[in-house]
Formats: structure tokens, sequence, C-alpha cells
């Protein structure tokens, strides 16, 4: 959690610093009051701030911390107390920001846990017995019920199933599972029931490697020196040597702190701070919402676009795209009998012939003897008649052959699309094309992406090869990459970015995770997005629409232009103002009006960012 004392801490200088200038301004305390509040807020900005400057000085860095404490100092010795405080309220806002911003990522690993079940059926003495996932051991039987979390890695032994691996593998529709068949921890069961041998459980499991993976990137990730910090480690040392040496020089003491009130690096640390607010607040109006200034900076030099397929460039969800009618019958009659079929299933695809009748105003038929072959289809009665719905591997298991247009509509069933038939009293009446269907304007999304500065567009996820390959070609992935666990996808990041790469990675699901926290960038779909990928990414999309990344890396290149702008003035009127403070012509109140107009403006030029489109 966010330490309370430092919060604490930097709200007691804001009111004490609110206070002081409100009272001098208004006239409502003595002079000697009102300056004395002043002096408390400076005063504790020297521990505020000379916390983190002893410690950056510990380890051979000059920050800006180093400079800013000093700068409080000389501020208070030559009594201007506001200027002190501000400097203490910018830099520890910032630090408190982050802080709460790691905070919500721990919060979201939590939630992970906290989701993951804590208890499991186990096949014990001739019995089932419910015992915590931690007393599970390899080779045992774990039970997994309908709709039901499984809890370990393993091999089924007993059932069939259809079990929605997206969490884990990233695969579209459902996969259906058989004896023999691997199963993964995390992954959902939604029809049928199985018997597992467990193969790995806990920490070892695939879920908890996922967990793991996520925390060990938010510990081990390499900090962002931001482009103030890494000019203060220049500035800085010159500035302080200068400082002493006009003490030695002039043996006056008001020009040494015109030198260090002129150089503090108010101005140099709002650079950033409000370069980075502008452009949070402007692609917030857009549907964009950033939780951190690094990714902000970082966008300005990505050269590689890393996504995943399902829930990123498709929906994430079966859809029906196509219905066709056999021997007379007609599309909506079709639909008709496999809604009222399936009107009564969890199954993925069932809720989505559903949506496709509720969508067109068709009525599903009215159906009894509801029954289901898990991975395979179901079979109703209406009004007498026998009606089929699902595979052309059920019909097979009921001895109806597929003739005509329904085997062409077969042999052409593509690698992205399952074709479900319709039978009815043995007879093929039509068929349904179900398939996750691709985002809008993709491809002119990842084209516009590389007229804004990507080089490489690259396709990461957990589905099948010619799924993969059959999706990227049709958007313009430049490299393809399937078959892959989180883990895999990690190791795929880190060699980008070995390779010199500046990644921004865009994901949606848990098995994200892990490789939006090891990108430079990562960039979480919102409304299909889990909370673990919102929270492990820096940014987030409050809208499916793939759209706002052209405008997101466009707001990411200007607020970096602006940022340097800013730094570039900043430091040309310290330059000027310094070398008056050395000739004694700036007094240390002077420089005081000078530094705080150096800051307004470096404030105002940031406020552009809030039109960039």
């Amino acid at each position: 959690m966010v330490e309370r004392r430092k919060v604490m801490l930097l709200g007691v200088v804001i009111v004490l610093a609110a206070t002081s200038w409100l009272t001098d301004v208004l006239s409502l305390l003595p002079k000697g009051t009102s300056s004395l509040f002043g002096l408390v807020a400076a005063v504790l900005g020297v521990l505020f701030i000379g916390h983190s400057a002893i410690g950056t000085l510990m380890d051979g860095v000059f920050g800006i911390d180093v400079l800013a404490a000093v700068a409080i100092i000389a501020s208070i010795y030559v009594g201007e107390y506001i200027a002190a405080a501000v400097v203490v309220i910018m830099l520890g806002g910032g630090e408190v920001l982050e802080d709460i911003a790691f905070s919500r990522a721990t919060s979201a690993i939590e939630k992970l846990v906290e989701d993951f079940p804590q208890t499991a059926f186990v096949v014990r003495e001739g019995g089932e017995v419910e015992v915590p996932i931690s007393e599970i051991e390899v080779g045992e039987t774990v039970i997994v019920k309908p709709g039901g979390m499984i809890p370990v890695d393993g091999v089924i032994r007993v059932g069939k199933a259809t079990v929605n691996q997206a969490s884990v593998t990233g695969e579209s529709l459902p996969v259906e599972k058989a004896p023999g068949d691997e199963v993964f921890s995390g992954t959902m069961v939604e029809l049928g029931a199985l018997e597992v041998e467990t193969t790995a459980v806990g920490d070892k499991s695939t879920y908890g490697q996922i967990i793991s993976m996520v925390r060990e990137a938010q510990i081990h990730r390499a900090p962002i020196v931001s482009l103030a910090d890494k000019f203060a480690g220049y500035y800085i040392p010159v500035i302080l040597v200068i400082g002493v040496a006009v003490l030695l020089w002039t043996k006056s003491p008001l020009r040494m702190a015109s030198v260090f009130i002129i150089a503090c690096p108010c101005a140099l640390t709002l650079a950033t701070p409000t370069a980075v607010v502008a452009s949070i607040g402007n692609s917030a109006r857009k549907g964009i919402l950033i939780r951190n200034g690094e990714s902000l900076e970082l966008l300005g030099s990505v050269d590689t676009l890393v996504v995943d397929k399902t829930g990123t460039i498709t929906s994430g969800k079966p859809t029906v795209v196509d219905v066709k009618g056999y021997s007379g019958y007609d599309a909506t009659q079709v639909l008709s009998y496999a809604a009222g079929a399936e009107r009564h299933s969890e199954h993925p695809i069932a809720r989505a012939v559903l949506a496709r009748a509720e969508e067109g105003g068709v009525t599903p038929l009215e159906c009894s003897e509801f029954e289901v072959y898990p991975g395979l289809g179901v079979c109703v009665t209406h009004e007498g008649s026998s009606i089929v719905v699902g595979s052309e591997k059920l019909l097979r298991e009921n001895g109806i052959a597929l003739q005509g247009q329904a085997r062409e509509d077969l042999e052409t069933e593509e690698a992205t699309r399952s074709v479900i038939f319709v039978v009815v009293d043995g007879q093929v009446v039509g068929s349904l094309m179900v398939s996750d269907t691709l985002r809008e304007g993709v491809r002119e999304v990842l084209a516009e992406m590389k007229r804004n500065g990507v080089k490489k567009t690259v396709m990461l996820t957990g589905d099948k090869v010619e799924v993969a390959e059959s999706i990227g070609a049709k958007v313009g992935i430049d490299i393809i990459e399937a078959d892959l666990m989180p883990d895999e996808k990690v190791e795929r990041i880190h060699a980008l970015k070995a390779g010199g790469s500046r990644v921004l990675m865009v994901g949606d699901g848990i098995n994200d995770a892990p490789a939006l926290a090891a990108a430079d960038v990562g960039v979480a779909m919102g409304l299909t997005g889990t909370d673990i990928a919102m929270e492990t990414a820096g940014i987030t999309l409050a809208t499916d629409r793939l759209d706002r990344l052209p405008t997101l890396l466009r707001i990411g290149k200007e607020t970096m232009k602006v940022v340097k702008l800013n730094i570039v003035f900043a430091m040309l009127v310290n330059f000027l103002g310094i070398t008056l403070s050395i000739m004694g012509i700036v007094t240390p109140l002077m420089a005081s009006l000078i530094h705080e107009s150096n800051a307004m403006i470096v404030m105002l030029n940031a406020l552009r960012l809030l039109r960039v489109d």
C-alpha cells in the first residue's frame, strides 16, 4: 500500500503552503504569522525531499531531488518559503502517484489469486473428498463439475466436456476435451464433467505460473529514467559546483542563493509532469486511460507493435456469420429450429445462435426432450419431430450422411470457422457458420500505426497455427507466432527487446498479463479485458475500438516533443538567470520571480497537448 506517512506529510505541506499564501495575499493574518506557516511547510519539505536526496546520493546518483533539497534550503535562507513548498509538492506528488499505481497492480494480482478456487473435489478411498488446493498431490484424481474452474494441470481420465481455454491459450472458441487430453488450471468447464489426473498444482501449474510471472515482471522491471532525470544527472552537479564557486569568489551568500533559486529545478520537474497531465486528460476524452507517465514517455520511441489475437484483433466470442437452408428450407426456418434446440444450452455457440435469432427477430421453436452431447451438439423434439443441431461428427454418430450442398459447405470450412448442421427427422435442412469475427477496421489501424512510426507488427497467440495465420493474413501482420503459452509470449517479448526493439503490446486476457508487464508499453482492451490485464498494463482502451491506437501513438510522440522543448526553454532561462545572478544583477527576490515565471511558461506550453488529435 501507499505509505500513509508520505501522503500525510505531503498533505500537511500543501495545507500549510496554501494557508501561508492565502492569508498573506488576503491580509488575513499578520505577515509574520503567514510566513511562519510557509516556513513550517518548507522545513517539512526538507524532511520529505531530503530523505530521497540522501538515498540517491548514497547510490552515487545526482537526481533532481538533490538540487531540489539544496534549492529548498536556499529558499528558506532568503525567506522564499512558498517557492520551497512548491518544489516539495511537485516532486512529492509524483512519488505518491507512482506508489498508487504500483499498489493497484498488486491489488489486481491479489484479486487473481482470490478468484481461483480454494478447494477441489478429489477421489480418495473410493469417494469424493473436498480438500484445499494446497493439499492435492500429483497423481491424484480431481473431479471438475459443469461450470467449474479446473484447479490443476492434468490429463483427462474420465468424461467429455467443452472447455473454455481463452484465459490461458487465448483460443476464441471452446475446445472439446475427451479422455487422454491435457487440461490447464484456470480454464473453465462450460459443458460436461471431468475426472482429471493431476500433473501439476499450485505455483507449478499454468495458472500459478501466470501469477508468478506477473509478480516477477512488476518487481524486476527495469526502472524507467525520465528525460528530465537523465538531464539532471549532468545539470545538478554543475549547478552545485557553480553555487559553491560563486560563494568562494564573491564572498556573497546572496549571490549563491540567487544561483540556487533560479537554478531550482521547478521548471525542469514540471517539464514532464505537466505535459503528461495534459496528455492524460486529452487521451481520457478519446477513450484512452493512461495510468502513468512512463508509458507516455516510452510511446515516443515505440517501433514494434505486438498484438494478441482473441479479444484484441478479434471480438473474442463466437458469432453466427452465415445461415443457409437446404432442400427448400429458408434461413429463417433453419435459424428457428437451431435456436429452439439451443435455447436451454449453456454452450458459447448456443448463445451465439440465440443472439443471431434475437437480432433477426426470429422466434425459437418450442422444443422438448432436450439431450446434450458434450462437444458435439444437442438433440430435441418438436411436435413429434426429432431435431439434431451439431457437428458433422454428431451427425455421423447418428447415421446421418452429408450430401450435396451440405457436403460442399463442410469441405470448404475454414480454420477460423465451424459449421453447425440442422437436421429434422434425419434430413439435413440447413447449416450455420460460426466464427470469431475480426474487429472493425483492424487492417486500416495497423497500416496507420506503420505510418506513425511502427516498423514491425507481431501477433503472439495461444490459438492454433492455421487459425492465427488465417487471421494474420487478413489484417496484414508481419510476424505470426501461434500455439504459445503465457511464458512463451514473455520470452518473445524479451527477445524483441534484446534485439533493440521498443515494444508496444496490446492484449486483453489473463494469459496476456505477463507479456503486457514485460513490454515497454502495455495496452489493455478495456471492455473485454480482465482486471489483471488492465492493472498490469500502463494504458487501457476504454472502448473496443482499435482505432484509438494510432491516436495514442501520436499523443505519445507529441508529448515527448513538448517535454524536450520545455526542458530546452527552461535551461536557456536558467542559464541567463544564473549568469546575471553571478554578476549580482539578479537578486534573490528577482531570481524567485524569474524562477516562477519560467515554471509558468513551461506549464502553459504543456497545455497545447490538450489539442492533439
